[in-house]
């Protein structure tokens, strides 16, 4: 396993929305719990580690994850960091999606994380995401951020997505700009980090629901094989790390107890954008980054 030449930090947040029935997952504190296991074993000092629940916020409130807690969190992951340290961002719970007031998503909707404390003091806006673990990276920094939510394809606002072909050849892809800012020089910088290089890895597209079935040991789908997926080989590419996933996500929705139907590959992309308030559960784990890279040639490490 290749070594990080710097520090090490991360926050894991889980939301379980006890007594919101509507709402209510049973795997994100679960998600937080495997994450941190996973971090130790890519050598990351259990102090450096902060995690935010609603059964450590029982015990402490400034582990509750609340708005105000998560902002606050974010600022310290990003604190002081300087080349050659990789930090980690860790959110399972629930996204959502509202209408773009500042013209710079391609689809027009801008995404949101719901802390628990959402119906009283909002969402997490992808902008503030951006604005607080993004932009302040330094030159030789690297932030990995592991979304597990709905509508969770562009959270943190990158302006480049990884598509991956729909034929089953793992070694094609593009990058394609997320911003109507693109074209404008000036303005996309003002997204990206100062110098340093952040890499989101989400559950599914932007319209597309990330899922917790019944029968899931645990957790959500999208967690559950991004932990899955890590574990199984010692090295590997981000290329190979998004093959493997998207393969385990498959598997899983297959097996689920939920009974939906399934289509997945060129059929299943297809009637996702064609009919996606029926295919959201058909959803497919997505790379984007703060700058465009070879996916199959370049490692993933923590």
């Amino acid at each position: 396993m290749a070594v990080v030449s710097g520090r090490k930090r991360a926050l894991l947040v889980g939301v379980s929305y006890k007594g919101d029935t509507s709402r209510e997952l049973t795997g994100a504190a679960e998600d937080v719990k495997d994450m941190n296991s996973l971090l130790k074993k890519f050598l990351f000092p259990e102090g450096s580690i902060h995690m935010l629940t609603e059964e450590l916020g029982a015990k402490d409130p400034l582990k509750a994850p609340t708005r105000e807690n998560i902002m606050k969190e974010m600022r310290w992951l990003v604190e002081g960091c300087r080349a050659g340290d990789s930090l980690v961002f860790h959110f399972s719970g629930h996204g959502r999606q509202r209408k773009d007031d500042n013209g710079d998503e391609v689809d027009g909707r801008d995404e949101e994380l719901c802390p628990v404390d959402y119906k009283e003091s909002g969402n997490i806006l992808d902008d503030d995401i951006n604005d607080a673990i993004v932009k302040p990276l330094t030159q030789g920094v690297k932030l990995h951020a592991i979304i597990d939510t709905c509508h969770s394809g562009t959270m943190l606002d990158l302006p480049y997505l990884c598509r991956f072909n729909r034929m089953g050849l793992c070694s094609r892809y593009k990058w394609v700009g997320q911003t109507r800012w693109r074209l404008s020089p000036k303005k996309e910088r003002a997204m990206v980090p100062v110098g340093g290089h952040a890499i989101s890895i989400s559950g599914c597209k932007d319209y597309q629901n990330s899922l917790e079935p019944d029968n899931t040991a645990g957790g959500g789908v999208m967690t559950r094989s991004f932990l899955e997926a890590v574990g199984s080989r010692r090295t590997m590419t981000y290329g190979e790390l998004l093959d493997s996933m998207r393969a385990k996500v498959h598997h899983r929705l297959q097996q689920s107890s939920s009974g939906k139907c399934l289509v997945t590959g060129c059929l299943g992309s297809l009637a996702a954008k064609c009919l996606p308030c029926c295919f959201l559960s058909v959803q497919e784990p997505q790379l984007c980054s703060s700058e465009e890279f070879n996916v199959y040639e370049e490692q993933f490490i923590l």
